[in-house]
């Protein structure tokens, strides 16, 4: 069973997204927090979707080890789809496809 409210796919369920997200107590401004990767575990209303951030690391991790990270909550205005890596293609960060 989902949760979530049906996604308008402006970002949909599962896809790499970058959010601003506080990496240091020094990232006091919101607008002063870096971009980090994550991807959209699901969209909570209607311009707002829950995010799971990878990019600041995990907070923990489970019995068997796996990791557990953050998750956040984001409006569209805060949300950009994540720079294209494909490495095994020979596609980094700004080369063209």
């Amino acid at each position: 069973m989902n949760l979530y409210a049906a996604n308008d796919g402006r970002f949909p369920d599962e896809s790499d997204v970058e959010i601003r997200y506080p990496l240091t107590a020094d990232h006091a401004e919101r607008g002063e927090w870096p971009w980090v990767a994550g991807w959209i575990a699901g969209q909570c209303g209607p311009n707002e979707w829950d995010i799971v951030v990878e990019g600041a690391g995990p907070t923990s991790h489970t019995d068997d080890g796996e990791p557990l990270y953050s998750a956040a909550y984001r409006d569209a205005s805060e949300i950009r789809p994540a720079a294209r890596r494909a490495t095994d293609q020979g596609i980094e960060d700004g080369d063209a496809a």
